[in-house]
């Protein structure tokens, strides 16, 4: 009987019918950003979020202002939305009743609020941030342009893909949110060398890897020990000296704009 249950709601999982929420909370990324789920989302905030945050987002005597794109809670996905799925105990925001992809769809939204608008946001100067960016070697592991390392992202067009939090959340606590795509391989190899790089494959016989030097196959055989670093190779920000160094690099990356062909 146990085991009929059990199969029974295994099959209603994938059938969908449980609640969208229990299938989708766990997700870290949005999985609905399709042109209809903005949509769809933007309707879901204007009939529920609206009252206190405004019609567009700017704020009103019960809610912030959202087209800042900075939260206090975080901005990665998986924050705001269990923001909106849990509400702030104690505060006027309340928990939203919905299916997840319902929440994911307003976080889909409130996120299109502020993506872009960094530039117009920053408080920085652009022209000197370009100067902090060659200072601190960042090129050494972004591209921008076709320009520069490929460890880590690609900064090409990156103001026009993220807030203004999100860019300073990015250089002042690099570790708050990585993506797989940047976990590190540690290998101590049989011949007695280390090395090092950020994974982009592995199998049952080989992992494939990317350092400075470009793309790599270690073979599992040759291999004494290996480690995953689910954590940003990227030095933080945080506690350096000069704030304005901060700004202006925060004001430089929200400047650089997508334009025709940047991206596939």
């Amino acid at each position: 009987m146990e085991i009929r249950i059990r199969l029974a709601l295994s099959l209603a999982m994938l059938a969908g019918g449980l609640p969208l929420a229990a299938q989708h909370s766990v997700a870290r990324s949005n999985p609905f950003k399709s042109a209809g789920d903005l949509s769809e989302g933007a309707r879901l905030f204007r009939g529920q979020c609206a009252a206190c945050h405004g019609p567009n987002g700017a704020g009103g005597a019960g809610g912030p202002d959202l087209r800042t794109g900075a939260f206090r809670r975080g901005d990665s996905d998986e924050a705001l939305f269990q923001l909106v799925a849990k509400g702030i105990p104690g505060t006027a925001m309340p928990a939203y009743n919905g299916e997840g992809r319902q929440i994911w769809q307003i976080v889909g939204y409130v996120q299109s609020l502020s993506v872009g608008q960094a530039a117009e946001r920053a408080k920085g100067d652009a022209a000197r941030g370009e100067t902090v960016f060659k200072a601190h070697a960042c090129a050494n592991c972004h591209t921008i342009g076709g320009s520069g390392g490929a460890v880590g992202p690609d900064l090409t067009g990156i103001g026009s893909r993220r807030s203004l939090g999100s860019l300073q959340r990015s250089i002042l606590n690099p570790d708050d949110v990585v993506s797989p795509d940047y976990w590190t391989v540690h290998a101590r190899m049989k011949s007695g060398g280390q090395i090092s790089g950020i994974r982009m494959n592995e199998d049952t016989f080989s992992i494939q890897l990317r350092d400075k030097n470009g793309l790599r196959t270690l073979l599992k055989e040759d291999i004494l020990e290996h480690s995953l670093v689910k954590k940003s190779p990227m030095p933080a920000f945080q506690g350096k000296p000069g704030e304005r160094d901060f700004e202006d690099l925060v004001a430089y990356l929200a400047a650089l704009k997508e334009k025709e062909g940047d991206r596939p």
